[in-house]
């Protein structure tokens, strides 16, 4: 059996960042996760129900209603597959943002320490918001560290955190569908992934019962690939600008105590200018 650091390696560390070494780590866990889960509870599932239907084989028919079997998995179990699914699928899809997040902030922090600033609530329990995310990468670095692919991830994750497993219109429901698409994570399964042990819509996605807003295992790990490849893209600047071989005029303004905007002193450290600091001095000269 391939392990999982041999199935996802990352980059090689000449490259990379302790920021990016840690998510790389991190991410190996959640896939650890999904996938053992997936592995493991795919047969206990499967034993109950075998044990279901073997449990009502020897009752009287003209005693039974018809759904005996399905009453008795529930009963044991306490929960369909599909909604079983959906909630692991969920609980990945919504930690791997977080470990974006993560690695967004940590980042940021330790290439502003490398022009003597740093972030202010990185010493908090606090975060920095993901529009204050967004407009550092972007006046800072020239970078879009939220492209719309991911946009809409942070959508799904967000209707996940607050609506749970139903979305409320048909708007909603479209949306929903659309945002799928243009991830290009919905569809049957693909030919590299037969061997991947994870559910995916057996009986299909429109089921009568079926929640509007599920996802699969295996559309939670294509998630977790389509994450991956973003944060691999984005060392290609991180690791040059965080290692110190290079820079922005930005940042360089930055450590000379003139950031892009002053509203950015609410998330950012900002040096003492050079200015100030020599009018300082020159005034305690003439006193």
């Amino acid at each position: 059996m391939i392990s999982m650091d041999e199935r996802f390696p990352g980059i090689h560390h000449a490259k990379t960042t302790w920021t990016y070494n840690i998510w790389h780590l991190n991410e190996l866990e959640l896939r650890s996760f999904l996938w053992t889960t997936a592995q493991g509870m795919s047969s206990w599932l499967a034993l109950k129900e075998d044990e279901a239907h073997e449990a009502v084989s020897s009752m009287n028919p003209e005693n039974m209603y018809g759904d005996e079997a399905d009453s008795h998995f529930i009963t044991e179990v306490g929960i369909y597959p599909g909604p079983y699914w959906s909630q692991l699928s969920s609980a990945v899809l919504k930690d791997t943002f977080t470990l974006l997040e993560v690695f967004l902030e940590e980042s940021a922090d330790g290439i502003l320490r490398r022009h003597g600033s740093s972030l202010v609530k990185l010493s908090t329990e606090d975060s920095w918001s993901m529009s204050e995310c967004k407009k550092f990468y972007l006046d800072y670095l020239g970078l879009s560290v939220i492209p719309e692919e991911l946009t809409d991830l942070q959508w799904i994750r967000n209707k996940l955190t607050h609506l749970r497993d139903e979305l409320r219109t048909k708007e909603g429901k479209d949306d929903f569908k659309t945002k799928l698409s243009r991830l290009g994570v919905e569809g049957d399964r693909r030919p590299d992934e037969e061997d991947l042990p994870l559910p995916h819509f057996e009986y299909g996605r429109e089921l009568e019962f079926a929640k509007s807003l599920a996802l699969s295992p295996l559309e939670a790990w294509r998630i977790l690939n389509l994450v991956r490849a973003h944060v691999e893209d984005l060392m290609s600047v991180l690791h040059v600008v965080q290692n110190g071989r290079g820079t922005t005029q930005m940042l360089v303004a930055l450590s000379a105590g003139r950031p892009v905007r002053n509203t950015d002193r609410k998330i950012l450290v900002v040096p003492h200018s050079v200015e100030s600091s020599s009018a300082g001095r020159l005034k305690s000269s003439d006193g």
